[in-house]
């Protein structure tokens, strides 16, 4: 029991101690108060054990597949939101600059900035916290079996925390402009993962399809081994995954690609026209 719990919850907490120590990093760069982490986590936290305490009523929604369509529109609404929160930050950049003084000082898209970020937080905790609320709420404490749980998941959650806090600080050591590209990749991808889940809960609730896996893994990387978590909390690994969840990872990445482009062309125009204007005003 002690080892299945350190799993568990390891892969529970990985996915998103990972997605904040990314936002963590990029929001660094503004020399901010961590208040919307604070309210993203506590929603979070309130969020999944309101939706653990009522996840009988709820799987019995859409034909007892209430549970699998709640996470795909959870996962989707990350992925809305990731999208979101990466435009809002081209927009800044392009705004205010990439150098110390023009982060610190930047503006513009603020109130959508920090309002994605705390979101994402707050969805990332009520899917991955309801799963360790429903998890541990079948063990009594005071039993040996429940106290090896209790043990094996804060070993899980310890080493979970961890790895975020070493990602957090590992892109603080990098340059300011690979900081910011590493962030916005990881979170690109990290869109994926959450597209691929998307797609794979409403298969598992028969909304969509079922495919032939494209490819197994497994005798490379296991998704049970350490490595397998990380790489599923961080790139969405699947060691067979279907066509429709490849699509959907490519999507996620698309659409997160296509939000940047769109940014940086929108707001060059629009810095180009104002430009402009202010040339023929001097001329």
């Amino acid at each position: 029991m002690l080892l299945n719990a350190v799993i568990f919850i390891l892969r529970e907490t990985l996915e998103a101690a990972l997605v904040i120590s990314v936002l963590l990093a990029i929001a660094a760069q503004f020399k901010k108060n961590m208040r919307w982490l604070i309210a993203g986590i506590s929603a979070g936290v309130f969020g999944a054990y309101l939706y653990a305490a009522n996840m009988k009523q709820l799987s019995a929604w859409f034909d007892y597949s209430g549970q699998e369509v709640v996470n795909a529109a959870l996962h989707g609404s990350i992925v809305v939101l990731i999208t979101v929160h990466v435009a809002a930050l081209v927009t800044l950049l392009l705004r205010d600059g990439t150098d110390e003084a023009g982060l610190a000082a930047g503006y513009g898209y603020h109130p959508i900035f920090w309002a994605s970020a705390a979101s994402i937080v707050s969805l990332a905790v009520v899917r991955e916290g309801s799963e360790i609320f429903l998890y541990l709420g079948r063990f009594d404490p005071q039993s040996p079996e429940g106290l090896a749980v209790v043990l094996g998941s804060g070993i899980g959650f310890g080493i979970g925390l961890s790895t975020g806090i070493i990602l957090y600080y590992g892109l603080l050591g990098l340059s300011r402009r690979s900081k910011l590209a590493v962030s916005v990749t990881l979170l690109a991808l990290f869109a994926g993962n959450m597209a691929a889940q998307l797609s794979l809960q409403l298969t598992q609730a028969d909304w969509i399809p079922h495919t032939q896996a494209l490819w197994d893994s497994s005798r490379f990387v296991s998704e049970h081994s350490v490595l397998g978590h990380i790489l599923y909390a961080m790139f969405g690994y699947e060691a067979t995954p279907s066509f429709i969840q490849v699509m959907s990872y490519l999507s996620g990445v698309v659409v997160v690609a296509t939000s940047i482009c769109l940014s940086w062309f929108f707001n060059g125009r629009a810095d180009s026209c104002a430009d402009g204007r202010a040339d023929s005003g001097y001329n």
